[in-house]
């Protein structure tokens, strides 16, 4: 067998190992959840450093019978016990939740998206009622991958639900948010734009009214399985009693929740998002146009270029109609853009003049800008 295939196969068997190590792992923290509902009942803490530390020691065991440096056992023994926690923590939340809260009607306007689904299950964990809206019938297969009631009629809909989520795309939400001004609904309204800019003049009209709307802003994708570390943006429009029930909604999560005045926010997304995921396209871009092979660059990739692979794969993939709009819909993106232009243009003067001290101090500057908060999290 040629050394090329030969390699292929014996990388198809990885990948299989692959597969079946993450249904282990996803089978395992099933096993986890159900482990906190019997500690729920019970009333035992989440924590359990006896366990923790048989675990962690059966770890090192079994990493030594199988040949495997004991490091290895220990760092995936913490690995898994931290995921655990994080799901039982999440469990104990979402029980006392439902318990606390009264169910409620939460009327979800484009519930069959990704993050709509999210969102659907999210609210249906703590015992509310949903329903999704859309103008028009799905497709039939759509329709079929929803458990969930479809309506077609929004303002009747609205008026009998306690909660309406935009999950929309950034175009079609000022109209959806004009309507329900108009509808006369008690409900609290939120989207979950990436921007917030093209909705403010609909966000001014609808407060005008009365309406009590916000906006969310989940940092992350729908296919998060813990909240614990990740973030949700809340924008401040001025009237604290909306904050205070938009932020209730949340506050039995693990993720953390930041306020945010609604000007501020596309001016923040403009790097956290815009720059980051701009960054990422360029790289691809430029391996692209490269004429190498992305095979052959694999062979001999270093740990820098593997970690950006890790970044910039799962962004190429993204919806490219979102993240068209997440660019061109931010007033902050050409202010961001001659940034990029002079960073790049600084590295590429210290390449070109050969200046090792400009080059030195750009790296060094990057260092001081970045200390403060490496320090935190060690």
């Amino acid at each position: 067998m040629a050394p090329l295939d030969e390699l292929a196969k014996l990388r198809e068997q990885v990948r299989a190992i692959d597969e079946r190590f993450y249904q282990l792992a996803a089978e395992r923290l099933a096993l986890a959840r159900q482990i906190g509902a019997v500690k729920k009942a019970a009333h035992l803490p989440i924590k359990d450093y006896k366990t923790e530390k048989d675990v962690l020691e059966r770890s090192r065991i079994k990493a030594k019978e199988f040949g495997l440096p004991q490091c290895m056992g220990e760092d995936l023994a913490g690995l898994l016990i931290r995921y655990a926690v994080q799901a039982q923590d999440e469990f104990h939340r979402q029980i006392d939740r439902a318990r606390s809260e009264p169910t409620q009607q939460v009327l979800i306007a484009g519930g069959l998206g990704r993050m709509g689904l999210w969102l659907s299950e999210f609210f249906d964990s703590f015992g509310h009622r949903v329903t999704h809206y859309t103008p028009q019938p799905p497709a039939t297969n759509a329709a079929g991958s929803s458990r969930y009631p479809l309506v077609h009629e929004l303002t009747g809909e609205a008026r009998r639900a306690d909660i309406v989520v935009l999950a929309t795309p950034i175009s079609a939400t000022p109209a959806l948010i004009d309507q329900l001004t108009d509808s006369g609904t008690k409900a609290l309204v939120f989207d979950i734009c990436s921007l917030k800019t093209p909705l403010i003049p609909a966000i001014t009209r609808a407060q005008g009214k009365g309406l009590a709307i916000g906006s969310v802003h989940p940092m992350f994708g729908p296919n998060v399985e813990v909240l614990a570390g990740s973030n949700i943006v809340l924008c401040d429009h001025g009237n604290q009693a909306t904050l205070k029930r938009l932020r209730a909604l949340f506050a039995m999560t693990t993720a953390n929740l930041h306020t945010v005045p609604l000007a501020t926010h596309d001016r923040l997304m403009s790097y956290v998002l815009g720059l980051s995921h701009l960054s990422n396209l360029v790289f691809a871009e430029a391996l692209t146009r490269s004429g190498e092979s992305f095979h052959e660059l694999n062979l001999v990739a270093s740990t820098t270029f593997q970690s950006q692979l890790r970044l910039s794969l799962p962004v190429v993939h993204e919806n490219e109609h979102l993240y068209y709009e997440i660019q061109v819909e931010n007033s902050y993106t050409p202010q961001l853009l001659t940034l990029l232009q002079q960073s790049l243009a600084h590295y590429s003067k210290a390449i070109h003049s050969r200046d090792e001290a400009l080059f030195c101090n750009l790296m060094t500057a990057a260092r001081d800008y970045f200390k403060d908060e490496t320090k935190a999290k060690t």
